[in-house]
């Protein structure tokens, strides 16, 4: 829907999310803030999170805050916030159940409060910063959030007035001298919001908790050793060449001897509250220390991040052997990796390498089966991907296939129809035994006499629909490039001979604002257009404020990484 989508696009750019920090230090260049992690390791806000947290994200630094805001600008929704607001509250008589007609009431008055919302100055009026310093960390499982706040008492007044407007009225409670708001109604687990130390604090803790444990939650008891003090959030920056705008980790082996044997009150509270028995991995501990030592969690940060430049990232760590097995896996293709052309995708994978690593790990998992009765699954699962890659298609294409690279170079609307010009390109250990393969579905191609290095031959087919652009395909020792729209063998044999990328990629994908740009002139002329107006002027920004996107997989020093960037206009 596309007013709830505006709305919280529009909540979650003025919080200013998980990727700013926490002082008003103006210095932005990740080099710069890298090589003074060990100095500035002791964040105010990071004495709350304990230093054996099973999970954690949070930052040492921050943006100038006009800077944010000026990107806010720029990348918020262009849909009108009022009419999307109208949208709302119309239909509010049509929601019957009472926990979603209070948060779609709580909405909408978060979003009265944003209308006036135009310069940095209004957002301080809030209470708010347009970069804060955010934390997300557990108490043993329990979840706190912590948001740094502009101004406490402006912030409460804010809160007040889109409490009164949503006609809600939230308990308030007391510990320890800290007041409290409960924001939901009698249940085993409550959400609490706090104010405190001009910090807005948020939280679920059980109905009964302690006083005990609500200090520790409302910040007035520490933790006895935090990660400020061990420092261990700038060591994993480091570590990872992540920036010091946000990081975090995910242990999975405190994660599961949390919920095995809980040491904090906060998981034994939780899984009192909601009757949940303590994992009773007594039989399973040498399974789950088998686990946990090849895939010790999940870390994540950002490697740039000068808000022209973004780059997110994360990492599933494994120990050296997978790591080692991942880049076996790695093939080299013709241009993978590139941003050439308004859009491509592409994946290098020696499926031969494949095929044996699943088998590998197979008869590891068959001739040491996990022994408890709760991963099971996991020894029927490998036999099932054994079984699985070892089929006929993949025995026929494995040795011949390695990987390819799909590029879009043009669209546009040709005769009432998509129009799209670019090249594929397949990488393969042996082409000719590709080509072979490949003329068995199109006979065509078998009869054109392609040669490596040769020149460029066009495919004729009459199963090719009447409007399709004249396609072309060259080969060379490694690779064969097919063309729609290029029939220039140069520029083949160049595709053919294009650099690949050196990062140890197993997929990457780009696309760039002109294909946006593109998309919008297509659905534009479309004769029986189903996009809606919010979709094409959603389109139409991206293309405008996006210059260039990318994705990808790779094989980092630590596991596989999963990488996001942004390249602004």
């Amino acid at each position: 829907m596309k007013t709830k989508l505006s709305l919280a696009v529009t909540a979650a750019l003025l919080s200013a999310g998980l990727l700013t920090g926490c002082s008003d230090d103006n210095e932005s260049t990740s080099a710069a803030t890298q090589e003074e992690a060990p100095k500035n390791n002791a964040a105010p806000i990071l004495k709350y999170i304990p230093a054996d947290s099973p999970y954690f994200m949070a930052s040492r630094d921050s943006f100038p805050e006009q800077d944010v805001f000026d990107l806010y600008q720029r990348t918020q929704p262009i849909a009108n916030l009022e009419s999307d607001l109208d949208e709302l509250r119309a239909s509010l008589a049509d929601v019957d159940d009472e926990a979603l007609r209070s948060m779609m009431t709580l909405l909408i008055a978060t979003g009265e409060e944003l209308l006036d919302v135009e310069t940095l100055d209004d957002v301080h009026a809030l209470g708010l910063k347009i970069s804060p310093q955010i934390a997300i960390y557990g108490l043993g499982i329990l979840p706190v959030m912590r948001i740094q706040l502009h101004d406490e008492d402006a912030f409460r007044e804010t809160l007040q007035r889109i409490l009164t407007k949503a006609d809600i009225t939230p308990n308030e409670a007391s510990t320890n001298g800290t007041n409290y708001w409960v924001l939901t109604p009698e249940a085993p687990v409550k959400a609490i919001l706090a104010i405190e130390d001009q910090q807005l604090v948020l939280s679920m803790v059980p109905q009964d908790a302690s006083d005990e444990l609500l200090t520790q939650v409302l910040g007035n008891t520490l933790p006895e050793s935090s990660i400020g003090d061990t420092g261990s959030l700038a060591e994993l920056e480091q570590r990872h060449g992540f920036t010091p705008y946000g990081a975090g980790q995910l242990s999975f082996a405190r994660l599961l001897n949390e919920l095995s044997n809980p040491t904090h009150t906060g998981t034994q509270a939780m899984l009192e509250a909601t009757d949940t028995e303590q994992l009773d991995l007594s039989s399973c501990q040498a399974d789950i220390d088998r686990i946990t030592s090849r895939f010790p969690g999940v870390v994540m940060g950002t490697r740039e991040n000068d808000l022209e430049n973004m780059e997110m990232n994360l990492i599933l760590e494994t120990d050296e052997e997978i790591v080692s097995d991942l880049r076996a896996l790695i093939t080299q293709v013709p241009g993978l990796g590139n941003t050439e052309g308004m859009a491509s995708i592409g994946l290098g994978l020696n499926l031969p390498v494949l095929v044996q690593t699943v088998q590998k790990y197979a008869q590891q998992v068959r001739e040491n089966p996990f022994s408890c009765d709760e991963l099971q699954e996991l020894n029927s699962a490998w036999n099932e991907a054994n079984l699985a890659i070892n089929n006929p298609i993949m025995m026929m294409m494995g040795p011949s296939l390695s990987g390819f690279n799909a590029r879009i170079n043009s669209l546009t609307m040709k005769n009432g129809e998509p129009f799209a010009t670019g090249i594929l390109t397949l990488a393969s250990q042996n082409p000719l035994t590709l080509l072979s393969t490949a003329s068995s579905f199109a006979p065509e191609l078998g009869a054109l006499g392609l040669e490596p290095g040769g020149e460029a031959k066009q495919v004729e087919s009459t199963m090719l629909p009447p409007d399709t652009p004249e396609l072309y395909v060259a080969m060379s020792d490694t690779a064969i490039a097919l063309s729609a729209g290029i029939s220039d063998s140069s520029v083949l044999q160049k595709e053919l001979e294009a650099h690949a990328s050196e990062r140890d990629l197993l997929l990457h994908g780009h696309m760039t604002g002109e294909f946006y740009q593109s998309m919008v002139k297509v659905m534009e002329q479309m004769p029986a257009n189903d996009a809606s107006e919010f979709d094409i002027e959603m389109l139409k920004q991206y293309g405008d404020v996006y210059k260039n996107m990318e994705y990808w997989f790779r094989v980092d020093d630590a596991g596989i990484e999963m990488s996001f960037s942004l390249e602004l206009n």
